[in-house]
């Protein structure tokens, strides 16, 4: 091996450095993100329509040929939790399976406990940033787009620290 890909290895495998633990974090987040933002959008687009043409999405859509199906604010804001809901799912999958190989150390809870919670942590944050988002697109007129990144760093930085200090052993 050369000097510079095992030096990425040790870089990889160290979890004790906050520094480089939460660079691995941001970096696995990003493929989290990837993950939540293809399935949400690809549902809101195709399955439960829940973007307007005034959404970027929706416009980015549109400049391709896609079609935007309107639909009332209500179905609009209804769609968007059954959206958050799939893209949840398949996201935080990813999300434990990259933080458990790349950023945290086991052993703080047998591994069974340690899924339950992290599992449930991220439920808690889920409801309360998806009441949040749903509030933004809802009460103060924002756009599902703007919404659904703004509540994404929010919960990427609540999620950290809840899994450091209550999931994960450090």
């Amino acid at each position: 091996m050369t000097k510079s890909t095992t030096r990425l290895i040790s870089v990889l495998g160290e979890k004790r450095a906050l520094h480089l633990q939460f660079i691995k974090y941001l970096f696995c987040g990003g493929i989290t993100f990837v993950v939540d933002v293809v399935v949400f959008f690809l549902m809101a687009w195709l399955f439960f329509p829940s973007l307007g043409t005034d959404d970027p999405f929706g416009s980015v859509i549109g400049m391709f040929g896609g079609e935007i199906r309107a639909v009332s604010r209500d179905v609009l804001l209804r769609n968007y939790v059954i959206n958050k809901i799939a893209a949840f799912l398949v996201s935080n999958t990813v999300a434990y399976i990259t933080n458990v190989f790349f950023v945290f150390s086991g052993g703080r809870h047998e591994r069974g406990k340690e899924m339950g919670l992290f599992y449930l942590l991220s439920s808690i944050s889920f409801l309360v940033f998806t009441w949040l988002s749903r509030m933004l697109i809802g009460r103060f007129g924002w756009n599902v787009s703007l919404s659904y990144f703004f509540v994404f760093g929010l919960a990427m930085i609540a999620n950290f620290s809840m899994r450091k200090k209550l999931v994960f052993k450090g």
